[in-house]
């Protein structure tokens, strides 16, 4: 069991495809992942990290030190920001 705040299918993905045997695909895989453009949103108490999907942001991840922002449906993983 492990207990991160990464989620399982970046831990887990080069690894099942690599025993799969498509190394093809892991290339084409991680050219994509360079692609995709990320931000830090800064919080009062922490940060917002999502991911540019059009003309939003997609939540994939809160770091804070306050307990009320992981409540909080705006930063949920998932959840759109419009910037």
């Amino acid at each position: 069991m492990l207990y991160t705040v990464v989620p399982l299918e970046r831990i887990y993905s080069y690894r099942t495809e690599s025993i799969l045997g498509n190394s093809s695909r892991n290339k084409k895989s991680m050219s994509e992942e360079e692609k995709i453009d990320y931000k830090q949103i800064s919080l009062p108490n922490g940060r917002i990290y999502a991911r540019r999907d059009g003309e939003n942001f997609v939540v994939d991840g809160i770091y804070s030190t306050d307990m009320g922002d992981y409540l909080n449906n705006e930063y949920s993983p998932g959840s759109i920001i419009k910037l």
